[in-house]
């Protein structure tokens, strides 16, 4: 076959649109993780500590429900959505897209209307401001769930910018204007009216990505839907759903498990400590996202030399990143945590715990990368599995025992655990040790 280039068009090359893209969603994560931070501080600065940590509590609950709403399911997009459609079979890459909805929808119902019935029935106050949240977080949930789905099709298909930059991007922003203009105003709001902010930016949110995918879900309007598969998408959502927590949903698993036990003003301490300490997560993990397409080429080469030195130049990174953000901590803790409020001080023994998070994929490496590469994806889905269980029960307990600092500690712990057995598995299923002081002295 001949390359098109009619017109004059010269071909375009795979690797600057990959690039472009990959620096585009880059950028806006960055960009993104600082807005949140930014309308973290304005929250912080407009309410009392303890209606901050009902706040951040109704947004964990309400990002975590959304899993629970959709199963997961969106997670197979990769396999089935595109295989259907590169096969030609539109009803079934229509009953895909259709399947989604229908689980959010008929989920999202239930839930209401239990939600409904437990508060008529006195079981639940509805005069109290976090039942109200809670009420909010479950209407808030099944937008959530929609964008995070269709950003996860749009991923399949080819428009990662179009699916996932409201996401990113515009969500936070919105997030930050709202909150801002209610700052600028100089007026009091209380916990609920700004989870309700939360929730129009949610809605602004799904607006506009349901408006740049408008031309992208065209072949879901005419086929009729085939829903044959749907075991097997149940069976890959199901299975991949504690690995989303533990993966893009870490911060907020934290800080519900937290606040099972944790008075509102200690929820706040951990969800603060955990927003300041996920800048230097991320930053860890976007030394893997940059290692991830040349440690790929060299396992499948097989070339075990190469994948030596890659871990080894990560874990040097990871090191470099490390120290400067425990001194970044250390030093200037005190003055980041003034930013929120003098009442926030208190959360400095809270953040210094929290970068053991960061700490644990430094000392352990891209195990996760070296087991999904190397044909080992099952031990990832077992760990994730157990690990989300420990990281329930270890934050649960340990806030009950130790309260914030307790709650803290006790989710590092056992994420130090669950990435260490990522290492163990490496080592053992695909002959890798991705550990820093292994790496470090090959």
């Amino acid at each position: 076959m001949q390359a098109d280039t009619s017109a004059g068009a010269a071909p375009r090359s795979p690797f600057r649109e990959i690039f472009k893209k990959a620096a585009s969603l880059l950028g806006a994560r960055v960009f993104g993780n600082i807005l949140t931070l930014g309308y973290t501080v304005l929250i912080a600065r407009l309410v009392p500590a303890a209606e901050f940590g009902v706040v951040m509590a109704g947004f964990s609950w309400a990002m975590l429900l959304s899993i629970v709403l959709s199963l997961n399911v969106e997670s197979g997009s990769i396999r089935f959505l595109v295989g259907y459609i590169d096969a030609g079979n539109q009803s079934l890459a229509t009953g895909f897209v259709h399947y989604n909805r229908l689980l959010i929808g008929a989920f999202s119902g239930l839930s209401l209307v239990a939600f409904a019935l437990l508060c008529w029935a006195g079981v639940l106050d509805a005069s109290q401001e976090v039942v109200q949240i809670f009420g909010v977080a479950l209407i808030a949930a099944p937008i959530v769930a929609l964008t995070r789905v269709y950003g996860r099709h749009a991923t399949a298909l080819g428009q990662v910018l179009r699916g996932g930059l409201p996401i990113m991007l515009a969500r936070p922003a919105t997030i930050f204007c709202l909150v801002g203009i209610v700052w600028l105003s100089g007026a009091q709001p209380t916990a609920l009216q700004l989870i309700c902010l939360i929730l129009a930016a949610f809605v602004v949110t799904a607006g506009m990505q349901a408006y740049l995918l408008r031309q992208t879900f065209r072949f879901a309007q005419g086929a009729a839907p085939n829903y044959a598969d749907q075991r097997k998408w149940l069976e890959t959502g199901l299975a991949m759903a504690p690995l989303l927590l533990l993966r893009d949903n870490l911060k907020h698993v934290i800080v519900a498990s937290a606040g099972l036990v944790l008075t509102a003003t200690e929820v706040g301490q951990v969800a603060l400590a955990l927003s300041i300490m996920s800048l230097l997560y991320f930053a860890i993990k976007a030394v893997d996202i940059s290692l991830s397409p040349q440690l790929s080429r060299a396992l499948q080469a097989k070339n075990t030399q190469r994948v030596t030195e890659l871990v080894g130049a990560s874990a040097k990174l990871k090191l470099g990143v490390l120290v400067s953000g425990a001194v970044g901590v250390i030093v200037l803790g005190d003055w980041v945590l003034g930013l929120f409020g003098e009442e926030y001080l208190a959360a400095h023994m809270a953040l210094l715990a929290a970068v053991m998070i960061p700490l644990a994929d430094g000392l352990f490496g891209p195990a996760q990368i070296v087991l999904n590469v190397s044909g080992h994806q099952r031990y990832v889905f077992v760990v994730a599995g157990f690990g989300a269980i420990l990281l329930f029960l270890a934050t649960f307990l340990g806030g009950w025992g130790g309260g914030a600092i307790g709650a803290i500690i006790g989710a590092s712990l056992a994420y130090t655990i669950q990435q260490y057995l990522l290492c163990l598995m490496s080592n053992r299923s695909a002959g890798i040790d991705t550990s820093a002081l292994s790496a470090l002295r090959k």
